[in-house]
């Protein structure tokens, strides 16, 4: 599994193999006649949106390009911009973080455009941030209900393993092991918040190796797994060997096709008004007054005569 850089990263004029969409990335909608208004302003340019980030490139030099990771983004905000090709524009402002330096990324197009690229980045972005379970290992989190994995949207659970050993501490924790398409997830069997979830796009390696207590399947992390820089975790099971080569074909499987979590479902274009519009029609109707008689009044005088009052709809 090569690191996922791709959704954590800023890039600047990046080679085309980092501009390319990498294996499980999606490209989500594609505009044109985006301009770089604070990094290359007057230039227009083509902007991608993908499932880990926003790809931006000049059309009249390529090889002048921005690459903007969505777990780099700390805020953003879309407010009207000058553009000295455009004039007032909507841009959508980005303000990033990343290697302790801050960001700030202004993209501007015409009116019209402009609420196509802001819908679209925040649905986008909003699915990003509700998914990071695919993407991030996760300690102690709540993850497991009655001893029963919460399931995320596309899960599926392979094998469920009893009695696995978590060698993070020197006397070892008893536990249950379970694997999914998607991750490996441990938790504890007296204490459910005691538990990992561990996504195969965060695993380095995966190998039997041994430790302190014995021959281990031996799981590291790449740097920047979402909660730490880095993690190594062991455990220990009476089939280890039969573990370890099913946590490495599942790994592989998922190298070569990796769910990252992140789905919008975007319109192709808005419906012409007059496919919206419901004609009037105009109806051949007849409208007869009641006629006022005497056995009409006396109904009337039996229901006040009770009690009942005539009541005003107008």
């Amino acid at each position: 599994m090569e690191q996922i850089w791709q959704d954590r990263e800023i890039r600047f004029d990046c080679s085309t193999n980092q501009i390319n969409l990498r294996r499980g990335e999606l490209l989500i909608d594609s505009l044109q006649n985006i301009e770089d208004t604070k990094g290359n302003p007057d230039e227009p340019g083509t902007m991608k949106i993908t499932n880990l980030r926003i790809i931006w490139y000049c059309d009249t030099n390529p090889y002048i390009n921005l690459s903007i990771g969505y777990g780099s983004i700390a805020n953003h905000e879309v407010k009207v911009n000058y553009s000295g090709s455009s004039g007032n524009t909507q841009s959508l402002v980005l303000r990033c973080r990343f290697n302790n330096s801050k960001f700030e990324f202004i993209f501007s197009s015409s009116y019209k455009d402009s609420q196509r690229l802001n819908s679209t980045f925040q649905a986008v972005r909003r699915s990003y941030e509700t998914t990071k379970m695919y993407r991030d290992l996760k300690m102690r989190g709540a993850i497991i209900q009655d001893r029963n994995l919460i399931l995320l949207p596309q899960e599926k659970i392979v094998n469920k393993y009893s009695n696995i050993w978590n060698l993070s501490a020197e006397q070892g924790n008893v536990g249950t092991f379970i694997t999914t398409n998607i991750r490996v997830v441990w938790f504890h069997n007296t204490s459910e918040n005691f538990n990992a979830s561990i996504p195969y796009i965060q695993i380095k390696s995966v190998k039997k190796k041994e430790s302190k207590l014995g021959p281990a399947l031996v799981i590291e992390t790449f740097p920047q797994s979402g909660e730490t820089s880095g993690y190594i975790m062991g455990f220990q099971s009476e089939n280890l060997d039969m573990l370890v080569q099913e946590v490495m074909k599942l790994h592989k499987l998922h190298a070569a096709n990796p769910i990252f979590g992140v789905e919008t479902m975007l319109e192709d274009k808005s419906p012409k008004i007059e496919d919206v519009t419901i004609k009037r029609l105009e109806e051949d109707v007849e409208i007869v007054e009641p006629e006022y008689n005497e056995k009409n009044n006396s109904v009337m005088n039996y229901m006040t005569s009770y009690g009942a009052k005539e009541v005003n709809y107008s």
